[in-house]
This record gives structure tokens, sequence and C-alpha cells, in this order.
């Protein structure tokens, strides 16, 4: 059953991306975990042994079911065996270890002798913590077997976990020796370096780690597809399907950030065995990375099957917790790890991270001195803080975090790449290119600084306009109007957005109009693709051009959007980006200040009266983690909504003292307690009454329906008989019977418009209506336009123009329509500007239909 699990979580997972961090809860990410039956640890696995040749011994055939995962069977093959025999002690060590059965894969082991065996005891007393005792098995496989490269990868490997890094170079030094250097000698004679699998995965380990520990890669360009080829030849060649080489490839791979493919690697080493711990781990580990939390779930939950007590499993549930934003929970998960393992540099910075992420600097302060005491010139602890709360958007202090780890380890190429990715989400883009270009010298091929740096390259090459609040910059060739039209709106209305949430940015708000989809999303996560127009990372907002073209998603109202971003700027800066993902985004819509979209009324009413709505603990993974295509329209719905439900019943006064909670570290717990004395559940009770009642006026009760079929069959043959004043009778019936229709709307519009009713000014206010929800269809304000003239109200016809240039600001006519309405109104400066516009425009239609 956890097989496929795990299998069905790896088809859907999608390895190649990252989002900024959320907010997950409920019960089904909790540390307990129903115990395997007694029956089931001692029976073998599966129906059937893994295939091997007939000639093979009893101890290979049991070592081909370890590769296999199939565990316990090879206990019981070996079962009488002489243990004194080296690969009888290996099957049953291995066994044993990867159920987490210390003791009896140590007895197993020490009653043998070899090269084979003293590594096996390294590996095993490393994964417990035993580091001193590993490094002296270690030590004793080397002298027994000076020339076995897997040996001599073990010391560095140990080494490395030691913290001794002097100890750890010149291990892994003795692999590029003058008189037998590997890397040279590789790309000639690979078919006469290494004897095995095990020797191939070592050499290629130990090339990467020199190269890494010593600055190798920024001297050799080829580096990087020697190592590669080394995990393929011991996979593809020396030994066909080798798991513990695929997943090297993996490792290397995901520390490149190519985790696409570090996942194939992961998927076939898993083919081999899907029960292998350390494949299992990276695979959690990508999946953490994604936001794959059903994924993660599922990892650690197949990690403590395989060994209940595993803490590869307590580490990545840590991990997942953090990533999920519920540092309170993953301490106790760390706590419990530091108990067993008292010198887990891993744990002790996350632990580390928690307290940071907890504003508990000084716990935080005394976690770090205690791994210093461990490992004076350890940069990891740092690093991982670090990495906790750049996720958070914790940008100074990650910030300080990150240079520790860089002075510590000024080899180490990941600090510099994410403190390069920190600067960008953050803005400091001059910060940013120095820092990528140091990482880019130390690892030419890392793919995620190589792409921001082609980011930052374009975005030195686009236009900027500025004004007191923003800097906008933009594509001055395909869109010349963009930048001008929307610094213009922001300034206009940045003192409504500031006074909504009584507060204003610190610093100046960088909007970047990309000209294709592309660039956006490399712009907003690093990759190519991400499914919306636009982005907030704080102070930077991202935004697709808003121009129909087959590299962007179309025309849309990008004021609108703008609107939206630019209150996610205010209220992570007002929070210090501690605020809930849901809220932001409920706010954000709020902010809006738009009607309920009609799109959203039949999918809240049925999640209303189906008990589907999102409690507040998963309604954030409504947005990330959607399991419906319905999920993340539903969240946006409900946050709006839970955030209107909380102004209109306790006031805007909460919102902001929520607001100003959020800033001061409390968590949604806390602060809903504090605030509005109610707890999260207490509050979102009260929500779904209110949400009930809401939707019980709408006109989608049985009664409403079939009063509403029988009125709006009546009003259509009235239409089609001509009888409009009679039709505008029963279209009002049918509007108030359900006021979040657009139907009737849009009949009533036409039939005021009519000769027969000719009431311009009704025909207006329902053409406002369905304008007031339209992002993408201009041909509402144009309408509205021409009537306000009609009407001769100047004022709401420049307002109506205006607003179908920001549906669709490359619509020509729409710009000569708000020309004409801005000459009317006498307003000269707004005409000069529409006449420099139109003729921009008509240049760019020129050039596009001459091809230029």
């Amino acid at each position: 059953m956890r097989r496929v699990a795990i299998w069905m979580v790896l088809a859907a997972a999608a390895m190649g991306g990252r989002a900024s961090a959320q907010i997950v809860g409920g019960d089904r990410f909790s540390r307990s975990v129903k115990p395997t039956s007694t029956i089931n640890r001692l029976m073998p696995e599966g129906a059937e042994s893994v295939a091997v040749p007939e000639y093979f011994s009893v101890a290979e055939r049991a070592l081909a079911q370890v590769r296999a995962g199939q565990y316990r069977r090879a206990i019981y093959t070996v079962h009488g065996q002489p243990g004194a025999e080296a690969k009888v002690a290996l099957a049953r060590g291995r066994a044993h270890a990867a159920l987490g059965e210390f003791d009896a894969a140590m007895a197993a082991l020490d009653g043998a002798e070899g090269v084979d065996v003293l590594l096996e005891r390294s590996r095993v007393l490393a994964g417990v913590g035993r580091i001193g005792e590993a490094a002296e098995a270690a030590g004793r496989a080397v002298a027994a077997g000076p020339e076995d490269l897997r040996a001599r990868f073990e010391v560095g490997r140990v080494a490395e976990l030691r913290g001794d890094l002097a100890g750890a170079r010149a291990a892994y030094a003795w692999f590029v020796r003058p008189e037998r250097n590997f890397v040279e000698l590789w790309p000639k004679q690979q078919d006469r370096l290494v004897g095995s699998g095990e020797e191939a995965v070592a050499l290629g380990r130990a090339l990467h780690r020199h190269a890494t520990l010593e600055g190798k890669y920024r001297d050799n360009a080829g580096l990087n597809n020697v190592i590669l080829s080394i995990f393929v030849r011991a996979y593809d060649v020396i030994d066909k399907g080798n798991p513990a080489a695929h997943v090297a490839a993996a490792e290397y791979l995901a520390g490149h950030d190519d985790p696409e493919q570090a996942g194939a690697e992961l998927k076939l080493a898993l083919t081999v065995n899907p029960r292998m711990p350390e494949a299992l781990e990276r695979l959690g580990l990508l999946f953490v990375d994604g936001f794959n939390f059903e994924g993660a779930e599922a990892v650690v939950v197949s990690l403590r099957e395989l060994d209940p007590k595993s803490i590869r499993a307590e580490l990545l549930n840590a991990r997942l917790l953090l990533r999920q934003r519920r540092a309170n929970l993953a301490g106790p998960v760390l706590r419990d790890v530091l108990t067993r393992q008292p010198g887990n540099v891993e744990a002790m910075g996350l632990l580390a991270a928690v307290h940071a992420l907890l504003l508990e600097e000084d716990r935080a302060k005394a976690v770090l001195a205690e791994v210093d005491k461990i490992a004076p010139d350890n940069a990891a602890a740092y690093f991982e803080v670090a990495e906790q709360l750049g996720a958070m958007r914790q940008y100074p202090r990650a910030e300080a975090m990150y240079k520790v780890a860089i002075e510590r380890a000024p080899w180490w190429n990941q600090p510099r790449n994410s403190l390069g990715l920190l600067y960008t989400q953050s803005g400091d883009e001059t910060a940013a290119r120095a820092v990528l270009e140091e990482a880019r010298v130390l690892d030419p091929f890392n793919l995620r600084a190589t792409n921001y740096l082609r980011l930052l390259d374009r975005l030195d090459g686009m236009a900027r306009v500025t004004s007191e609040h923003f800097e906008v910059r933009f594509d001055a060739k395909k869109d010349p109007i963009i930048g001008p039209m929307m610094l213009e709106y922001m300034e206009a209305v940045h003192a409504d957005l500031s006074a909504i949430f009584e507060h204003t940015p610190a610093v100046k708000t960088l909007i970047e109009v990309f000209p294709t989809h592309a660039q956006f999303s490399v712009r907003t996560t690093g990759t190519p693709w991400i499914g919306t127009v636009g982005a907030s990372t704080g102070r930077v907002i991202a935004m697709v051009a808003p121009r129909d073209s087959a590299d962007t998603l179309g025309a849309y109202n990008w004021a609108q959007v703008l609107r939206h971003e630019y209150a996610h700027t205010v209220t992570l800066s007002a929070t210090e980006n501690r605020i809930p993902h849901w809220m932001t985004e409920g706010l954000a819509v709020y902010a809006e200040q738009a009607p309920l979209q009609w799109a959203w009324v039949p999918l809240l009413y049925r999640s209303v009266n189906k008990g589907e709505l999102f409690t507040m603990d998963r309604l954030t993974w409504g947005f990330v983690r959607p399991k419906k295509p319905t999920d993340r329209t539903l969240a946006y719905a409900q946050s709006f909504w839970m955030c209107r439900y909380l102004v209109d019943t306790y006031g805007k006064e909460a919102m902001l003292r929520l607001l100003a909670a959020f800033k001061a570290g409390r968590n949604e717990a806390q602060a809903f307690t504090e605030v509005v004395g109610r707890t999260p559940e207490q509050f979102h009770g009260e929500f779904v009454r209110w949400a009930k009642r809401e939707v019980s006026k709408w006109g989608y009760d049985a009664a409403s329906v079939a009063r509403y079929d029988e009125l709006r069959g009546r009003g259509e043959k009235l239409i089609e008989t001509k009888d409009f004043p009679a039709a505008v009778e029963v279209w009002e019936q049918i509007r108030s019977l359900r006021p979040v229709d657009p139907l009737p709307r849009q009949r009533l519009a036409g039939l005021y418009l009519t000769a027969a009713v000719n009431d311009k000014l009704k025909a207006r206010e329902n053409l406002a209506a369905l304008h007031a929800v339209e992002i993408k269809d201009n041909r509402y304000a144009k309408r509205l336009t021409r009537l306000s003239a009609e009407l001769s109200d100047p004022a709401a016809a420049v307002r109506y123009a205006r607003e179908a240039t920001w549906i669709n600001p490359y619509d020509l006519g729409a710009h000569k329509l708000l020309l004409e309405q801005a000459e009317k109104a006498g307003d000269a400066a707004l005409a000069e500007i529409q006449r420099k516009r139109i003729t921009t425009l008509e240049l760019l239609e020129k050039a596009a239909t001459e091809g230029l």
C-alpha cells in the first residue's frame, strides 16, 4: 500500500518550481503513525523474492534482496549462515540498518572483517550520530585497503560530518594527486579506473566534494560533465540500475538547483528499491522544497514504517512543518531528535531557525553557540536559519545569516546563490548581481542562478519611470505606454490604499512589467511558468504585459491587478511579512473595492450549503496546493469574504490590530484570541453562520430557482414579442430575486436603452454593475462612456473611458474615445497625453502590420 502511495505522489509531483512559503494545517500532518504490526515486522516483504542467477551464493542472493529493499527477506535468507563471512555480515548489517535496528546491525558487522565490513560500520555509526567511531572505522578501512576508492571517500565524508574541513580536503585531494588524477584520467580511461558501481559512486562524490571545497568548478568547465558521466556509467554500464548511483546523481543535480532532473534520477532509484532510505529522504526534500506536502508526508510515513525511530523521517518532518509555517510544531520534533542524537548539527540548525521564526532571538543564538562548540567553523547551521528566514521573507535577518555562512564557508556556493536570490526578491538588483556573479564563478552550472542573472540583464535593459512612491520598469520597444500609465495610476490610488491599512511602505515600490509570461515567471519563482499575471514579493511587484500576444496571457485590467498586488505590498510591509497568506490575499481582494465576482457566486453557494468551505488552517493551501480545479478560486473568494466579515463585524480597527499582532510575532490563534476575542475555530464558525445567511438571499434555493425559471421564461418571451416595458417589469423581479446573477443586469441594460423604455440612467446603472466585475472585456466601459456623454456627465464619461484603456491598454479605439471625452471635458493635460499615446499606438500597429 505504501509503495503505491509513493508512486502516486511521484507521478503527480511537480519537481521544477518553488513558490513562496505558505501555511498548511490539519491533523494529517501529525507525527503519530499507526505502528506496523508485529507479524508484518517479522515476515519477509513481498510475495516473491528478487530474481537472481542460479549461481549466486546464499549471501549474494541476500545482498540482491537488500538492494531491492527486501530487508526482512534478506535477513531470513542468511539465517543460519556463518556470521564471519563478509558478505553474510554485510547482508545482515545493511538490512538491519535500513530497518533502524542498530544493535543488530552492529552485532552482524562485529563478527566479520574486511574493507566492506569496516565501511558499512562507518556508515551505520555515522547514521546514528556516533561520528568519532565512524571516523575510526573509516580510517581502518583505508588502512586495510589503501587504494579503495570507497574507503578514501568515506574518510572525507565523515570528516565533513565532524566539521573537520581540513581533514576532508586532505582525504578528497587523494583523488586528484599528480600521479593519478582521476579528473584527467576519466575521459580516456574510465573502463579501467573503477571495478564496481560502488567505487564509481564514491569516485563521483569525492570529485564533487573536492571541487566544491577547493573551488575547482570555476577553473574547469568540463568538470560537471565528468562527474555526471561517472554516475551515469555506474548505473548504465558497470552496474545496471545501481540505485545508489541514481541517488548520488540526484543529490548532485539538486545541489545545482535542477530539481526536475534530480526527481527523474530518484524515480529510477526507487524503481529498483522502493524502500531505499536515502532515495526516500532525498525525494522528501524535493517535495518539501517544491511545496508538495502530500508527497512529503507520504515519504515521512514510509520512512517511519521502514524504521519507526527514523531520524531521517523526523528531520524531514521538521522541514515539512517549517515549510508550512508551523515552527511551533517543528520545535518539539527537533528537540526529540536532539534528545536521541545530542550532537546532530542539522537538527540544531533547524531548531535555531524555529526560535528565529518565533522571534526567540536569545534561544536561537544559544543553539548556534552550542553548534559552534561542536564545530567552530560550521556554516550549515547558519545557512539553515537563513533559508527558513528567507522563505518567510524576513529579508534583513536572513541576509545576516547568509553572510555568516558565506564568511565561514567561502567555498560553498549555495549561501551565495540563495543570498543573491533573496536580494532579487527584495528588489536590490545591484547587490543581487554582485553575489550571483560570485556564485556563478563558484558553480557555473547552477540553473536558478543562471536564470536570475539573465533576468537581471533584462531588468538592466528596461526603461524606467519614477515618482515619489513608485518606480515602473518596462520594455520600451514592446510596451512603451505601459510604464507611464501605471505610474500615473499608482500615484493616484496610493493614498487610498495606504489609508485602508493605515500604513505606507518605507521604501519605493518597484513595479516590473515583463514583455513575456516566461520572463515574468522567472522573476517570480526562478522557473519559466507560473499560472498568473501578477505577483508581489514584498517591495517588488512583477507583472506580465497586459497585451494580446502568443507570449503573454492576453489583455487584462492591469489597474485592478496592480491595486491587488500593491495591497499585498502594504500588508506585507505592515506586518514585516508575517501576515497569514490567506489574509493577505483576502485583504488584497477587499482592497480592490470591487463587487463579488459573478463566477464566485455558484461556487460559494455550493460550498457553504454542502459544508465544503475551507477551515482556517487549510485555507492557505487552497492557493498553494489545490486538490480540485475549483480550490484556488474558492480560496480567493472565501478569503475575501472572511476579511469582509471581519471588518463589517468587528470593525476596521480589529483588522489593523490583527496586522499589528502578526508583526509582533503572534500566530493566528494568539492574534485572533487577543484581538477578536475568538479562537480561529470560533471565528470560522461565526463566519460560516454569516455566510449561510448571505447565500440564503441569493435566490438559489429550490423555491427561488423554480420562480426564477418561470420568470425568466416569461421575460425572454416578452423580449421576443418586443413588449419591452412589460419585459422590464419581469426582469426587475428577476434581479431582485437573484441579485448576484449577471443575466438580469444584461437584459435590463439592453431593455432600458430601447426606444420604448428609454431610461438611460437605469441602463447605466445596470451596465455599471456588469462593468464593475469585468477584467478582460472593455465593451461595458466604452458603452458607459458614450452613455455618460449622452447624459451630459463628462466626469463619468472620462472615468469610464479611462477604465476602458485600463482593461485593454492596446485598444486604439479606447484611447481615441478617452481623447474625445477629455477634449469635451476641457481637460487639456489629459488630451495632450492621449494624443501622444495614440501616436505611439499607431506606430506600434504600423510596425506590426509591416512585420518590423
